[in-house]
């Protein structure tokens, strides 16, 4: 049991901090565009672990709060994706 526990949070873990991490990365200004490759690519690898992560407790039958955590995972993850690409 207990090793059910630590991986339930780490699951929670991953999926409720990639969203917060993915819009600090989106705050770094950069010239270069390999650094700018670089960022996206950590934005994006970011958000798809907090979407995933987001759906796969959603489909699953799991409780509220469960449900509620990955929806707010989810919209932070998606507001990083927008923040990043949407610069152009």
């Amino acid at each position: 049991m207990y090793s059910l526990a630590v991986l339930v949070a780490v699951i929670f873990s991953a999926m409720l901090f990639s969203g917060p991490l993915a819009i600090g990365l989106t705050f770094i200004r950069v010239k270069k565009p390999v650094s700018i490759i670089i960022r996206r690519v950590g934005v994006s690898f970011l958000s798809a672990i907090g979407i995933s992560l987001g759906v796969l407790l959603i489909v699953e039958t799991v409780a509220l709060g469960a449900k509620v955590f990955a929806l707010v995972a989810i919209a932070a993850c998606t507001y990083a994706l927008k923040r990043e690409f949407k610069r152009g």
